[in-house]
């Protein structure tokens, strides 16, 4: 009966284990978004950002 439970356990741990492998990660290849202010700042330092796509900014000075 011993036997059976040990197998029980092994065969559950490695099925689970395929199961968090096979789960796509947060992580991969992902940009983190920051929020855009933030991220308006981070780009362009005391000017306003004008975002033309995902990746292209244009820094545009401000009026006074």
């Amino acid at each position: 009966m011993e036997k059976i439970v040990e197998s029980l356990l092994l065969v559950a741990a490695i099925a689970m284990g395929a199961l968090w492998l096979a789960t796509p990660s947060a992580q991969a290849n992902e940009p983190v978004a920051l929020a855009k202010p933030v991220r308006d700042e981070f780009a362009c330092p005391g000017m306003h950002a004008e975002w033309l796509d995902d990746k292209t900014v244009q820094c545009l000075r401000e009026m006074p």
